[in-house]
């Protein structure tokens, strides 16, 4: 008795382990591999979500409705912070299936992925600028829609992260003294991100530079600037005297003159 016993255990132990070690979601039809996957994704389970649409891609390519699980499977990736992978797919819809109702979406996949991988300031910004690239490229191309104010929205912060670490540097050279290498930073600030908010303070510092070069004409067109531009700004409002001139013309150097 004991041995059948034995026998037996073995037995269930066995079938169980063949049963466990079955591909996942083995026998299941393309619909319900989209219905649990979508059930999945709802409730914010994106693992199981990404699995199954990857599931229902690879092993359906025909399905009507493979598209839109890739797609979800790409917002799975975002969603589970793979940015990466979620840049892969999104690609993959917008490259192969440019005319899909979906694709527009993508778009926005593509420039939100982008800019999720966006770091700190002080680090590289190269995903930053190629953040920027896509995400104007979508405000553009979709100008008056949702989506478009979506990525300009994102766009926007890109510019900004983006002018607040080149004021950063150019703050770093104007706090050594290295006047000449600073204005280069601040005027590069003002012709590539205008509209942000590091621009007023590139501007404050340029009327420091400028003072203290005592290059006039120059200082006065950027007290001008800074007053009609940024009226409301900290540092339009610490300016202690009015602007010299209503209109002029800069005069770039590189350099500081010498005594």
């Amino acid at each position: 008795m004991l041995k059948r016993s034995i026998a037996a255990s073995a037995l269930v132990s066995l079938l169980g382990t063949a049963c466990s070690s079955a591909p996942p979601y083995s026998g299941w039809t393309p619909e319900q591999l989209y219905e649990h996957a979508q059930r999945a994704f709802e409730d914010g389970n994106w693992g199981e979500a990404r699995q199954a649409f990857e599931r229902l891609v690879l092993q359906f390519p025909t399905f009507d409705q493979a598209v839109d699980a890739r797609y979800y499977m790409a917002r799975s990736f975002h969603e589970g912070r793979d940015y990466i992978s979620a840049i892969a797919e999104f690609t993959r819809i917008v490259q192969v299936y440019p005319d899909h109702e979906l694709a527009a979406d993508a778009w926005m996949g593509l420039c939100a992925s982008y800019a999720a991988m966006s770091p700190h300031p002080q680090r590289d910004q190269g995903p930053t600028a190629q953040a920027l690239i896509n995400c104007r490229n979508v405000a553009d191309d979709l100008q008056g829609t949702t989506i478009g104010d979506s990525a300009a929205f994102l766009a926007r912060q890109m510019e900004d992260k983006l002018a607040e670490r080149a004021f950063g540097e150019g703050d770093h050279y104007f706090r050594n003294r290295l006047l000449d290498s600073a204005e280069l930073y601040f005027l590069s600030l003002l012709e590539l991100y205008p509209n942000t908010d590091s621009a007023p303070r590139a501007m404050s510092r340029l009327v420091q530079i400028y003072e203290r070069w005592g290059w006039e004409d120059q200082r006065d067109e950027f007290r001008r600037r800074l007053l009609e531009t940024f009226p409301d700004s900290r540092e339009a409002r610490s300016l202690d005297v009015p602007p010299a001139r209503d209109t002029l013309s800069p005069v770039r150097s590189r350099a500081p003159p010498r005594n």
